[in-house]
């Protein structure tokens, strides 16, 4: 050795993995149909999904012509203020979220 100080560090590493669960979530009610209701969709800001969105939105209204349609956008793909949930939950009867790329 020269003489040098040497720099260590720890770096942690983490296992993304969730435990194994034998529970399952049960399914969301379902509507008999979406006239008259309101249905937002929540972009989560990925690419494309203003695409699938106007497709989604397209096909909603041919199909349940009494639906409304509400657009929410997150700030990131990584979450959203807790006050755009609560104002989803308050406007909306339904929300449809996409993945765009």
């Amino acid at each position: 050795m020269d003489g040098s100080t040497r720099n260590t560090r720890t770096v942690r590493v983490y296992n993304p993995t969730a435990d194994e669960t034998d529970s399952q979530d049960s399914l969301a009610g379902r509507f008999d149909s979406l006239d008259g209701k309101v249905i937002g969709l929540l972009n989560n800001t990925k690419d494309r999904t203003e695409i699938i969105f106007e497709v989604v939105e397209a096909r909603l209204k041919e199909r349940f012509p009494g639906v409304e349609v509400r657009h929410y956008r997150k700030e990131s793909v990584s979450g959203a203020r807790p006050e755009m949930f609560a104002a989803i939950k308050a406007d909306c009867d339904g929300v449809v979220t996409a993945l765009g790329d």
